[in-house]
């Protein structure tokens, strides 16, 4: 990835945070044992990224957030069948 790439992926990752705080702060409420990372994992999958993307930002392999999504799923008791993010968008409306 070039310098420019990284800056605009950074910039990116700074507008969707932003746009996101409201959705952050109801997500630490409702779950308070969720890490930072945890917050931000579910902020990328509340914005519909794929597994590889995520991997991407996070400078990590694919399989990596696999696990991470597995773990989250966990702390958030999802079903393996339902959808992180729908369930995401349903908690947090």
């Amino acid at each position: 990835m070039t310098i420019l790439e990284r800056q605009l992926m950074d910039h990116l990752l700074l507008e969707l945070q932003a746009s996101n705080d409201n959705f952050q702060r109801i997500l630490k409420t409702r779950y308070p044992a969720l890490t930072v990372y945890d917050i931000r994992l579910s902020t990328y999958l509340k914005a519909n990224l794929s597994t590889k993307e995520i991997a991407t930002l996070l400078n990590i392999t694919p399989d990596s957030v696999k696990k991470a999504k597995h773990r989250l799923r966990k702390k958030l008791d999802i079903d393996p069948e339902e959808s992180i993010p729908g369930m995401l968008l349903r908690q947090t409306g």
